[in-house]
């Protein structure tokens, strides 16, 4: 049963029959070569699109559709008729209440995240984030957060906005003393090209840079598990090796995508039964267990926490196989990636409980 735990037999089958690499493949050499020829083109992001609900147009259609148009009941009948309308009456005014309801507590929650805004504010100094994990009782050791590529035309919108969210997620995290951040971005524009690790490795440099100055930046590394590429922010030799390299890294970066979620654990699934098929895995040996280690190896450990920042919780195929013991957070109305939300969850995460087992 350990030899089968450590054989990298199945890992390999999956990665090639999910088009990456069998072994860990260090870009980290190539894509500095090409910073100096790598020319940035215009590229167009996945389509996206933001559904908005106006209450008032739609409580305005309803009451012109009440008192214009003409009621045709099946008898003349006054009583019928007042009966017709006083139905149709209370069902506008309850859809008036729900509609102010839902209205004071949208402009509620914007003002309370405004608030937070203005309360939380990193100022670009790590010494600030400290101060506010400082008064927590416990930080988790991996985050994870779900983010959405907008459109160009919305503000901070393209893939440009969505790396200069990255970026600042990155020194966040860096600065709180987490030493790993997984994005999830549902359709993987990040993961498409060396080209867009370029960028996403310039920016993050150019805002530690912000944050920590040219003398002490963050060492960090930006890893593909499907493709099962990684590039490190330091060009040395001595970093791809898998010995010594780990104490080097103050922050690993993971990008995830709906591949790494359930196709993933599909062709775990296929891959294991053509092996228990031509007697290479033995059905008995086939546990919970060896699935985890598995999973693990292909996609990345479980995240402590989860941030969500959307307005809805929407996992949108996050792994879930990886979100079993984790804490999930998400703040309502909110569709900006704030610090104000991400020291939030840190708080809530502080105040948890995982309870595993009875």
């Amino acid at each position: 049963m350990t030899d089968i735990l450590k054989s990298p037999r199945i890992v390999e089958d999956v990665r090639i029959n999910n088009d990456g690499e069998a072994k860990l493949k260090n870009i980290t050499h190539e894509v500095h070569q090409r910073q100096r020829a790598y020319d940035n083109k215009p590229t167009s992001s996945p389509p996206h699109s933001t559904r908005t609900l106006n209450i008032l147009r739609i409580s305005l259609q309803l009451s012109q559709r009440l008192f214009t148009t003409k009621v045709q009941p099946g008898t003349t009948s006054i009583p019928e008729m007042l009966f017709f309308f006083m139905n149709h009456l209370i069902l506008l005014n309850l859809f008036f209440v729900i509609a102010i309801y839902k209205n004071f507590l949208f402009i509620y929650r914007k003002s309370y995240l405004k608030f937070l805004s203005l309360t939380y504010y990193p100022n670009k100094s790590p010494q600030v984030i400290r101060d506010d994990v400082n008064k927590l009782s416990k930080i988790p050791k991996s985050v994870s957060c779900i983010l959405d590529l907008k459109d160009d035309d919305d503000e901070n919108g393209g893939k440009d906005g969505f790396i200069n969210q990255i970026s600042e997620l990155a020194a966040w995290t860096v600065s709180a003393g987490i030493g790993k951040l997984i994005i999830y971005e549902y359709t993987g524009a990040l993961n498409q090209s060396h080209e867009i690790l370029i960028d996403l490795n310039k920016s993050i440099i150019k805002n530690l840079i912000s944050y920590f100055g040219t003398e002490t930046i963050p060492k960090f590394s930006i890893k593909v598990p499907h493709k099962n590429l990684i590039l490190y922010s330091h060009d040395d030799n001595s970093v791809g090796e898998e010995n010594g390299t780990r104490d080097e890294i103050n922050l690993e970066i993971d990008l995830l995508s709906r591949v790494d979620g359930k196709p993933t654990i599909i062709e775990l699934t296929k891959t294991m039964s053509e092996l228990a098929c031509n007697g290479e895995l033995s059905v008995d040996d086939i546990t919970i267990d060896l699935i985890n280690e598995e999973l693990i190896e292909l996609v990345g450990p479980e995240p402590d926490l989860l941030i969500c920042f959307a307005p809805s919780l929407n996992l949108e195929d996050y792994p879930p196989w990886h979100i079993r013991l984790t804490e999930i957070f998400y703040e309502p109305e909110n569709k900006d990636v704030s610090y104000a939300v991400f020291i939030r969850a840190l708080k809530q995460f502080s105040n948890s409980k995982v309870n595993v087992g009875r």
